[in-house]
């Protein structure tokens, strides 16, 4: 009975021996999981957008310039039908079909305004002939009348005095009003002419309107200027044109046909970040479609101007991203994830940004420092989405705590 005891008490104590041990690991397992250990190491402070891919140098394929001069007036066409984007065309391919209604309008009014001018030129032209034949043979009469006055005044040398100059006098007058024929018929025929070519010039106008009409319902019919891919062009917005749509003399890109020899990727930065990036940042492009690798670009173009894209709150500014290397796997209007490195650090003292505690005067962490909790003020520097540099306040190997006590307040600085 007293064994069996003996081996009761033993087990007994055995058994809160091996609670104590096992309290005693938890706490120090669960002591160790709330601390973290500062150190040192490679710091990135970077802004995320995304993009899409393009050719760095493309080829527009605009409105035709036949259909953007001034004297046709069409400021703006609707597309009533467009090529599938990313169809491989050759030259001469049709792209797009713009609405031809306007320009037919247009045909049929000036048709009407031509008639009427190619009628007025006609009588014009006739009466002109008429008016000047009829002063022509005018002048004829009175020439004729000249030599018949001049022989009557020949003649009157054997006659009186008075006789003479009676004859005088009268192939005088005749001689005057033979003048005054010859200077009407004159002012007549430059008044005639001159009336003539404002009526040519009216012609002529609707008549090269006509022919500009006509070559404009051709140019409805957009073929493709050279080979390639074809991408639409992009609204105001930023959304990309589809049927329906109107394109004008402001804005005249229908598609594009990028030369995929110099990849960019194209993105916008909001105006609140614009300031942050610069010509030469690096950049880390990753591309939806091809998740297994990664690129490295530059930014080559940042816009002067921000604008208004939908999907943002504010303006946002066009930026290009020049690709270091060319892809075959990499294909027109693919999206992009775009890391711009705006800072790097070598070997600096980092933590998580959750251990960063404080207000906009103070900043602390909580140590462990003479057995004690203590809050340490710091000095914080550049940080990003998970990290944030320490300018002062904390050494390799310091140790935060990273449960936040429910009387922090109470918690004192430590001052050493």
């Amino acid at each position: 009975m007293a064994k069996f005891k003996n081996k009761y008490i033993i087990l007994v104590a055995g058994v809160l021996l091996l609670a104590v041990a096992g309290v005693f690991i938890a706490k120090k397992f669960i002591v160790n999981e709330n601390i973290y250990t500062v150190h040192s190491g490679s710091f990135e402070l970077a802004l995320s957008t995304k993009g899409e891919i393009q050719g760095k140098n493309a080829v527009l394929i605009n409105m035709p310039d036949i259909l953007r001069k001034r004297e046709l007036r069409l400021y703006q066409l609707q597309i009533k039908d467009l090529i599938a984007e990313g169809t491989v065309v050759k030259k001469g391919d049709w792209v797009a079909t713009l609405d031809a209604a306007t320009i037919t309008q247009q045909i049929q009014r000036n048709s009407q305004d031509l008639e009427q001018a190619r009628a007025e030129l006609k009588d014009a032209q006739i009466d002109s002939t008429i008016q000047l034949t009829n002063l022509r043979e005018e002048l004829e009469e009175f020439n004729y009348d000249l030599e018949y006055k001049k022989l009557e005044l020949e003649q009157s040398k054997y006659e009186s005095t008075a006789y003479q100059r009676k004859k005088q006098t009268e192939y005088n007058k005749t001689l005057r009003m033979m003048e005054q024929k010859r200077r009407d018929l004159e002012l007549t025929r430059l008044n005639l002419k001159t009336r003539i070519q404002r009526i040519e010039a009216r012609f002529d106008r609707y008549s090269r309107h006509d022919q500009m009409l006509k070559e404009g319902m051709v140019a409805c019919r957009v073929m493709a200027p050279k080979d390639g891919i074809i991408l639409y062009a992009k609204r105001w917005n930023g959304t990309k044109l589809q049927v329906g749509d109107n394109v004008d003399i402001w804005r005249p890109a229908i598609a594009t046909l990028p030369d995929m020899s110099v990849l960019v990727s194209e993105t916008y930065v909001q105006e609140i970040d614009i300031t942050k990036i610069a010509l030469g940042d690096s950049v880390l492009i990753t591309i939806d479609a091809l998740p297994d690798k990664q690129y490295t670009g530059v930014i080559s173009k940042i816009a002067n101007i921000g604008q208004e894209l939908a999907g943002y709150d504010t303006k946002v500014f066009r930026v290009l991203i020049d690709l270091d290397k060319k892809d075959d796997a990499i294909k027109p209007a693919m999206t992009t994830d775009n890391k711009i490195i705006l800072k790097k650090l070598d070997d600096t003292i980092k933590i998580p940004r959750e251990y960063l505690l404080g207000d906009s005067k103070t900043n602390y962490v909580l140590i462990k420092k003479e057995g004690k909790i203590w809050k340490k003020e710091v000095v914080p520097g550049y940080d990003n989405d998970n990290e944030v540099t320490i300018v002062s306040g904390l050494d390799e190997k310091d140790k935060i705590y990273t449960i936040v006590p429910a009387d922090l307040d109470s918690i004192p600085f430590y001052k050493g």
